[in-house]
């Protein structure tokens, strides 16, 4: 390894690392989306017929494959990103903490969970050339899978509206993104009656958040704070 980067790595603090396990998580969420794109109307009398001739295309079997693989891995960021906000943002004694936490381990399982059940038959017909589509099953399983996205997304509000509520006493974020969280929030309370618009919410907050996190000065996480306090009155 280098050895710029190297003492780049280094140089890096809880606080940094969390924005760009934010930043990345928000950006690789959008490209995963564009990568999914969009389904076949499913209101219309032949939504059946569209859904079996959609995704018995290879392209679309194609895509929803590798937009899984990246949405997956995606999801372990999250969980970073989750917990390094716990500790960046994070006051000490605050319920608030094991909220963030909770709530972003609750949103990474179920944006897994909804979106392998949205493309699970793609899934299933890029890894088996003997499957055959089956347009019903295609709409039972978008249909599952979209109320499983949207309680995802609904989970990652909790964590950021836990986050603000937390910075308000910490003062890690600027003061302007407490607003941004709040419509956050709000969009997500709507999200089942939204379609997928509700969807880029979360990567944009993540985005924000992330960028916040790494352009920003700030000492150490409150928790670090906290253990130098008590080794210093130890010492004393």
């Amino acid at each position: 390894m280098p050895a710029s980067i190297e003492c780049w790595g280094a140089r890096m603090t809880r606080r940094q690392w969390t924005g760009l396990a934010g930043l990345v998580f928000g950006a690789g969420m959008l490209g995963a989306i564009a990568l999914f794109g969009s389904t076949p109307d499913s209101d219309q009398a032949d939504a059946v017929a569209k859904y079996t001739e959609f995704w018995a295309d290879d392209d679309y079997q194609q895509r929803a494959s590798t937009g899984q693989v990246i949405f997956t891995y995606l999801t372990v960021l999250l969980l970073c990103f989750a917990a390094g906000l716990r500790k960046v943002v994070g006051a000490d004694n605050s319920a608030a903490k094991s909220v963030i936490l909770a709530a972003g381990t609750s949103a990474a399982v179920l944006l897994t969970v909804g979106s392998t059940l949205i493309s699970g038959v793609g899934l299933a017909g890029a890894e088996s050339s003997g499957y055959k589509v089956d347009g019903n099953h295609a709409l039972l399983l978008e249909s599952v899978g979209y109320y499983i996205l949207v309680a995802g997304t609904m989970s990652a509000a909790a964590m950021a509206v836990a986050v603000s509520l937390e910075n308000r006493r910490t003062r890690v974020l600027p003061a302007w993104t407490i607003g941004l969280t709040g419509l956050f929030a709000l969009g997500q309370l709507g999200s089942i009656y939204t379609a997928w618009s509700g969807f880029f919410l979360l990567p944009a907050w993540s985005i924000v958040i992330g960028i916040c996190l790494l352009v920003t000065k700030g000492g150490a996480a409150p928790d670090d704070q906290a253990a130098s306090s008590a080794r210093d009155s130890v010492a004393a």
